[in-house]
C-alpha cells in the first residue's frame, strides 16, 4: 500500500487541542490505516511561539512527525499552484492552508482531515479508496460520505462502494501532491457560486470543484464511511455587511435558477 500522509490543518481555536493530544493518532485509529507520516499545518495563531513550543513537545513525543507554519510556505504554494495573494479575495484563511498541504515535499499521497470533524464508526475507506484512484485515472480526489443525506444528488455512477461524481469539500480529502499541487486553480464555472463564502472569493475547495467540472475528473466517495463534526459548521465564517449579503443572496438565486432548469451541461451538473 502506498505511504500517505496524515494532515491536519489547525488555527487558533484548535491548535492547542489538536498538538496538546495524540489527535492525529485517534484519526488514524479511526481510518484503521497506517500513516507513514503525520503532519500539522499550524495557520492563525496569536502567539506563534506558544504554537511553537507545543508542536515541538509533539514531535518530541512523537504524536507527530513535522508542523508547518502556513505563513512560512505560502508564497511557495502560490508559486507552484500559479495563483496570486490578491486570488485568495477577502477569506485567505479558506484557501491558504489547504495550497500549502498540496505543495509540501514529502509524500505524494496525502490525506487531510479536519480537526473538528470524526469518523461515526471506525473503518479503513483509504486503502480502497487509493486502489480505485490507482486504477480509473478518472478519480482525482477521494472522501468518506458526509452527515447529509443527499450523496445520489452529486453520483454519476457506482463502483463497489464508491460514488462518482462531481463536488469537494476541504474538511476530509485524500489525493496526491503532484496533481493537487499543480496550477490546476483557474478554472472558471458557475459552480463556483454555490460555495457559501462565494461572494467574497473563490476558495480552495470550490476551485477544486470547478476544476473537476472542466477537467473531466471525479471525485469518488465512500457510500459506508461516514464523517460527523464535533462542533456546530460555519464557525469560522466572517460577519457580513449588507451588500455582501446580497452577492450571497444573488449566488443562491442563481444556483437554485440554475437547478430548476430542465436540462444543463456536463459541467454544470450536481448543483
Amino acid at each position: 500500500m502506498a505511504g500517505v500522509d496524515l494532515v491536519v490543518n489547525c488555527f487558533e481555536r484548535t491548535y492547542r487541542e489538536v498538538l496538546d493530544r495524540e489527535l492525529l493518532a485517534e484519526v488514524a485509529e479511526d481510518n484503521r490505516f497506517p500513516f507513514a507520516s503525520r503532519t500539522v499545518l499550524v495557520n492563525n495563531v496569536d502567539d506563534r511561539a506558544d504554537a511553537r513550543r507545543r508542536a515541538e513537545a509533539a514531535v518530541e513525543c512523537g504524536a507527530i512527525d513535522r508542523f508547518v507554519f502556513v505563513a512560512d510556505r505560502l508564497d511557495e504554494a502560490l508559486r507552484r499552484t500559479g495563483l496570486q495573494r490578491g486570488d485568495l479575495g477577502a477569506v485567505p484563511y479558506f484557501t491558504d492552508w489547504a495550497l500549502v498541504a498540496v505543495t509540501l515535499d514529502g509524500l505524494d499521497w496525502m490525506l487531510h482531515w479536519d480537526a473538528d470533524v470524526r469518523l461515526q464508526a471506525p473503518m479503513d475507506w483509504v486503502s480502497p479508496a487509493i486502489e480505485l484512484m490507482e486504477r480509473d485515472p478518472r478519480v482525482l480526489v477521494a472522501n468518506p460520505n458526509w452527515e447529509f443525506p443527499n450523496l445520489h444528488e452529486f453520483t454519476f455512477e457506482t463502483v463497489g462502494e464508491f460514488a462518482l461524481g462531481h463536488g469537494f469539500s476541504d474538511q476530509v480529502f485524500l489525493g496526491r501532491r503532484s496533481e493537487l499541487g499543480a496550477p490546476i486553480y483557474s478554472s472558471r464555472s458557475l459552480s463556483l457560486l454555490r460555495y457559501p463564502v462565494a461572494h467574497l472569493a473563490d476558495i480552495f475547495e470550490a476551485r477544486i470543484d470547478a476544476h473537476l467540472r472542466a477537467a473531466g475528473r471525479l471525485r469518488a466517495t465512500h457510500r459506508t464511511a461516514r464523517y460527523i463534526h464535533a462542533v456546530e459548521m460555519g464557525t469560522s465564517w466572517p460577519a457580513q455587511s449588507l451588500g455582501e449579503r446580497l452577492r450571497a443572496a444573488r449566488n443562491r438565486a442563481v444556483i437554485q435558477a440554475l437547478r430548476l432548469l430542465p436540462w444543463r451541461p456536463y459541467r454544470l451538473r450536481q448543483l
